[in-house]
């Protein structure tokens, strides 16, 4: 049974946590992905398409919003919010 996200405050696709949405987030999780796992301070803020799971369809995605105009990420995306979906993904801060 999935828990509960983190009640931590997020912006989707904001993977580095800088507030913002640019390629460096989708850089730190292909970072998470290949290279050092331990780099993404929040989980939930990597999983741009909100199905519970980090992968290489996330920064896909983060990607697609941010030069091909494929839409907004779910949210929270436009502020920082809850996760409105229960996963186990988690938020260090």
């Amino acid at each position: 049974a999935a828990q509960e996200s983190s009640f931590q405050l997020f912006k989707r696709g904001d993977s580095n946590r800088d507030g913002n949405l640019y390629l460096s987030d989708a850089v730190a999780s292909l970072r998470f992905l290949f290279l050092e796992p331990a780099v993404l301070l929040c989980e939930d803020a990597a999983d741009a398409n909100d199905d519970g799971q980090i992968n290489i369809t996330d920064p896909i995605i983060t990607l697609s919003s941010l030069f091909l105009g494929s839409g907004p990420l779910p949210e929270p995306f436009s502020e920082k919010g809850q996760d409105p979906t229960a996963d186990r993904l988690l938020c260090a801060f």
